[in-house]
């Protein structure tokens, strides 16, 4: 009798503890994602604690505070904030681990947290742990499948990481080999475009992610440009109020010669207090109105952004396009002072960061091939192509300069769908500029080898690809290696 009592307490604990550590989701934590994956954090926060007090036991909540910690984090680097709320990642796993293990949120929320905290550590430099907590996360999404295989949520991280592990540079291979991980381009890409597809009763648990994620994919991993504006422009994204689907396409279209677009997006966002304030508006509305060569607007913008932003990223490059304004205004003090910050502020870790202070180090850019540049890269083509119009490499002194005149040349007969005048021109580039330490030539071997895969030449695509990655010692060289990785990928299925 004594033991049959004993039994039952076990039994009725057991039962109780199930209780009070589940995963629920429902409608009111479906509205609390939608908020923190808009970027209205405060607002998520305020939800969460309110939902905390009427389900106390529900570990959902701990994924959600996980997802407004990490984007307050990773958009805004502030390192005070970082030591309040780095640590938190931790005791969030060590909660969601008390949770029930025969519940597919199990492992996801486990592995998700685990990848907020890596991605969060990259930007403050961390690089180490944040490589460990990627493999955990690697690895967990991966049993979680095998377990799971209906938990389409489950698809979009899994498919994302094993296309980013398909297209590690070769500087990073031995840290994957290490790892144990291996991943798939293809694969990755179609798990999460199948899930952006779905249907079924979990199609909304991630949307918002999958959605940020896949114009990433197709741009960098399948080198994809009008698929993935194509995706962007025929989904109905609602950019004025989800900030993270509006921050994902001034990017991209800022990254890809499109400036007009960019700065409407910038300027049609909603603002408000339950938004996260993030000083990137200001650094990309710089950008772009430096790509329209609007100086003074642009150097405000600029000046705004690193005045308020408290992290590293981008901080170089930033006062760079500062220093860049006073040499076009022909100010020549103010440009030197900038550049002094260009080398005294922000970090080295970002690709346009590293390029910034190295030529903080270097003779200033020619004026000439500065403007041409920067209305390429607004996407404005013919006003670029006028510029340099009449103009021959012994117009320019050093071999820098005559690479660059080539190179830029070979670009914007590219972007202005002129492959042939586009080769013959990148060719010029790389002859001339191939062991420099300015990365034209290495972008115009992958650039070259891009128009090869799109005529469907693809062993001379592979072969340019291969040059790319051979060159040494140059600015961008991982995201470059990257891309013709992914090149070389996709040729060889071909």
């Amino acid at each position: 009798m004594k033991r049959a009592f004993i039994l039952c307490l076990l039994s009725f604990f057991s039962v109780t503890l199930t209780f009070a550590q589940q995963f629920i989701w429902n409608d009111k934590t479906q509205q609390i994602y939608d908020a923190a994956t808009s970027l209205r954090i405060p607002e998520a926060r305020k939800a969460i604690a309110l939902e905390r007090k009427s389900n106390p036991n529900n570990l959902t909540l701990a994924l959600l505070e996980s997802y407004a910690d990490f984007y307050q984090l990773f958009l805004n680097e502030n390192p005070s904030e970082y030591q309040r709320i780095y640590p938190e990642f931790e005791k969030k796993i060590k909660l969601l681990e008390s949770g029930p293990k025969n519940s597919p949120f199990y492992l996801y929320s486990i592995a998700l947290v685990h990848l907020h905290k890596s991605v969060a550590a990259i930007r403050f430099d961390k690089n180490w742990e944040a490589a460990l907590d990627f493999r955990k996360a690697y690895i967990l999404f991966k049993d979680n499948k095998k377990a799971y295989p209906q938990f389409s949520p489950n698809d979009v991280y899994y498919g994302f990481l094993s296309s980013v592990i398909g297209t590690i540079p070769k500087g990073y291979q031995w840290m994957a080999s290490i790892l144990g991980m291996a991943g798939k381009i293809t694969e990755g890409n179609a798990l999460v475009l199948k899930y952006i597809k779905s249907n079924d009763e979990y199609s909304h648990y991630c949307r918002n992610e999958a959605l940020f994620l896949y114009p990433y994919l197709l741009m960098i991993f399948e080198s994809n440009e009008k698929k993935a504006f194509n995706f962007l422009e025929t989904t109905p994204y609602d950019l004025k109020h989800n900030h993270l689907h509006a921050y994902m396409a001034t990017n991209l279209y800022l990254n890809h010669q499109q400036s007009d677009k960019a700065i409407d997006i910038i300027e049609d966002i909603e603002l408000g207090d339950d938004y996260l304030k993030l000083p990137f508006w200001q650094l990309e509305k710089g950008y772009s109105l430096l790509n329209q060569l609007k100086l003074d607007h642009a150097q405000k913008a600029l000046t705004d952004f690193v005045n308020s932003f408290k992290g590293q990223f981008y901080v170089k490059d930033a006062y760079e396009k500062l220093s860049w304004i006073s040499l076009l205004q022909g100010d020549s003090k103010k440009a030197n002072q900038y550049r002094n910050e260009v080398l005294n502020k922000g970090n080295q870790i970002t690709d346009a960061d590293k390029l910034a202070y190295q030529n903080a180090k270097s003779a200033w850019p020619h004026p000439l091939l500065l403007k041409a540049r920067l209305l390429s890269d607004g996407g404005y083509q013919a006003n670029a192509l006028q510029i340099l119009t009449g103009k021959t490499t012994n117009d320019f002194s050093s071999d820098a300069q005559k690479t660059e005149f080539a190179y830029r040349l070979g670009r914007i007969y590219d972007l202005m769908d002129q492959p042939d005048m586009a080769i013959k021109f990148y060719k010029s580039a790389i002859e001339k500029g191939q062991d420099l330490t300015e990365y034209f030539a290495a972008r115009a071997a992958l650039q070259i080898g891009l128009l090869y895969e799109k005529k469907g030449e693809y062993a001379k695509a592979i072969s340019s690809f291969n040059s790319c990655i051979e060159m040494k010692n140059h600015a961008f060289k991982n995201s470059l290696d990257q891309k013709a990785k992914a090149g070389i990928q996709r040729c060889s299925k071909s």
